[in-house]
């Protein structure tokens, strides 16, 4: 018997400039394979093509902590 996959639903908010950049994907892969891929296929594959980069990890750490740091000392 195979266990099945658990998957979750996760809600995000993200601004135009990144709403753009997840349907050019989109319209990029639809022009080249004619196959429509939903942003949530999209944004499942960059989770697995960064999952394992250290650099990507240390980058948004980084941001996260300069985030911070603005939202603190505003």
């Amino acid at each position: 018997m195979e266990d099945k996959e658990i998957l979750f639903k996760v809600v995000t908010f993200i601004n135009r400039d990144e709403l753009d950049f997840l349907d050019q994907i989109s319209k990029d892969i639809y022009f080249s394979t004619g196959k429509k891929v939903p942003r949530a296929d999209l944004l499942k594959e960059i989770i697995h093509l960064t999952k394992n980069s250290d650099n990507f990890k240390k980058d948004i750490i980084q941001d996260l902590q300069t985030a911070k740091k603005e939202v603190y000392h505003a």
